[in-house]
């Protein structure tokens, strides 16, 4: 029986390659139906004959040796828009392969999987993408969205529709996973915080020697009027009043903060 499990992986593998094409082209169509429906029939005729196990298993390496070998590389190499760009259109691609591949091995998901409460290889493909892909730049990502962010709120240009499917691949990743996947958007939205503080923190140095106490609560309605239009475009619903609540406190604790720095050094110096 393994031999004929070999033959009818070999079967398989051109299908499997022609799919994954598109992650480094620009092509964009499935294999050819009658190919999908072979190697659906092939699956469904092996899988019963004691292969399952085989089944299960070769399809997680070879998924996570495509994506180790031909998907994560070129990503390394990016920095900037340029990877944002890429990371949008890799998921949406490796999203189109998940479905595929799910038409392909269904008997496994609906038998063997079911049975022995293993993952779906729905979630093997994409926590493979995660763990192997997302999770290696996810920080340079992250980087240049805040800084993207930042650049918006001092006035300047930027793409707001891809910020939104960079951020929507967050979403995606994160409600894809269900047993880690949240932590996707916590660990964005405790960067995104962190960056949104010391953007305001330094705002508020600034405002405060520029602007009275009434200007400066003026300033500050304004900032947050502006900041929640603008993050409605590309932010999830979800962190839209958490991030509300970020910049109104940053911007009047930092003021009273500030406030009282200067009312001590006043003090200081009627004392001497």
């Amino acid at each position: 029986m393994a031999v004929a499990f070999e033959d009818a992986w070999q079967f398989w593998l051109p299908a499997w390659q022609r799919l994954g094409a598109p992650l480094t082209a620009m092509a964009k169509a499935y294999p050819a139906t009658s190919t999908w429906r072979s190697t659906r029939t092939l699956v469904y005729n092996i899988a019963p004959h004691d292969c399952s196990d085989l089944l299960y298993q070769r399809y997680k390496e070879d998924t996570e040796n495509y994506i180790k070998s031909t998907v994560l590389p070129p990503l390394m190499e990016m920095q900037g828009e340029l990877l944002l760009r890429e990371l949008v259109d890799t998921w949406r691609k490796h999203k189109r392969i998940v479905k595929f591949q799910a038409k392909t091995f269904g008997y496994l998901d609906r038998y063997y999987i079911v049975r022995r409460s293993l993952p779906s290889l729905r979630i093997v493909s994409l926590a493979s993408f995660q763990d192997m892909v997302f999770n290696k730049i996810k920080s340079r990502v992250t980087a240049t969205v805040i800084g993207m962010i930042d650049d918006e709120r001092d006035g300047k240009c930027i793409d707001r529709d891809l910020l939104k499917n960079v951020l929507d691949v967050f979403v995606q990743i994160g409600h894809s996973i269900d047993y880690y996947g949240s932590r996707v958007i916590e660990d964005f939205e405790q960067m995104f915080f962190k960056g949104t503080r010391n953007y305001y923190s330094r705002k508020a140095q600034t405002w405060n020697m520029e602007y009275s106490d009434h200007d400066y609560m003026l300033k500050v309605e304004e900032c947050l009027q502006k900041e929640k239009e603008r993050v409605e475009h590309y932010m999830h619903s979800s962190t839209v009043p958490k991030l509300m609540e970020v910049v109104r406190s940053v911007l009047i604790t930092r003021h009273a903060e500030l406030k009282e720095e200067m009312s001590g050094g006043l003090e200081e110096k009627q004392l001497n």
